[in-house]
């Protein structure tokens, strides 16, 4: 199995904790769920999933997991780098500092990207900061595995980007319709 899929996985199945506030109970938060299955489960659940074929307004689902592992490439050494930093600097594992890690160490000007923010047909959220997107190459990425999307993110891990496909994800129910209809 691939060094992506398999951080992928590791992400997927992620800890990010309770909160008495959140609405997950004690077995709807995506970690909670996603401990259930093993990386054999994710590798055979399909890409895509479309409901209501039929309809109007048909919905596609996209496995974040092969989305992501289709997309990206993990990068262990410079994840490594990245964990190291956080630990000399006496950081915390957040946004802010993949944010001031990728604008330090790679001159990026960052963009910050939450698929919850955007038409997304992904299984579950996604955060990530990026540079210039379709230009620079190097992303830290973080997944939702909470239940309230404000909080219950994923460590943030460093990936390249291999394919500029990993920034589409959703496609409108008249693409879909045709798609389905060739």
């Amino acid at each position: 199995m691939s060094e992506t899929k398999k951080a992928i996985y590791e992400m997927l199945t992620e800890s990010t904790g309770t909160h008495f506030l959140d609405s997950g109970g004690d077995d709807d938060r995506n970690w909670q769920r996603n401990q259930k299955k093993t990386l054999s489960d994710f590798d055979s659940e399909p890409y895509e999933t479309i409901e209501d074929k039929d309809s109007d307004y048909p919905y596609r689902e996209l496995s974040v997991f092969h989305h992501l592992a289709e997309n990206l490439e993990y990068q262990e050494t410079r994840t490594e780098d990245f964990n190291r930093w956080i630990a000399e600097e006496e950081r915390d594992n957040t946004l802010t500092d993949a944010e001031d890690y990728l604008s330090e160490f790679y001159a990026y000007d960052t963009t910050i990207i939450n698929s919850f923010n955007e038409e997304c047909d992904l299984s579950q959220v996604i955060q990530f900061v990026a540079g210039r997107i379709f230009e620079d190459d190097i992303i830290a990425l973080s997944i939702h595995n909470g239940a309230d999307v404000r909080g219950g993110y994923t460590d943030y891990r460093i990936f390249k980007v291999k394919d500029d496909s990993f920034y589409m994800w959703y496609e409108e129910s008249d693409q879909i319709k045709e798609r389905l209809a060739s």
